[in-house]
């Protein structure tokens, strides 16, 4: 198993997008367009939430050590945008 290749050999970089991504990306747009400023404020939290759901998915289930090493890093760059 390579790198960028599962167990079965094929590539893992680019897959289809899975639940957790699509909510990241619709209320990360959602986020932009919100008129009220506690509703975007929300709205950011919840796709931030999403994007660490698919973070934790990837370290624990990732099917190369590209898709791993993604999730750990997503985690570490929403650990820190929340602590800074």
């Amino acid at each position: 198993m390579g790198f960028f290749t599962d167990s079965l050999g094929r590539q893992t970089v680019a897959q289809k997008p899975n639940a957790p991504i699509l909510g990241w990306a619709v209320l990360g747009a959602a986020s932009f367009v919100a008129l009220d400023e506690q509703n975007r404020e929300r709205l950011r939290r919840a796709s931030a939430v999403c994007l660490a759901v698919w973070a934790v998915l990837e370290v624990v289930s990732g099917q190369s050590g590209f898709r791993r090493s993604a999730g750990a890093l997503t985690l570490s760059w929403l650990w820190r945008r929340a602590n800074a």
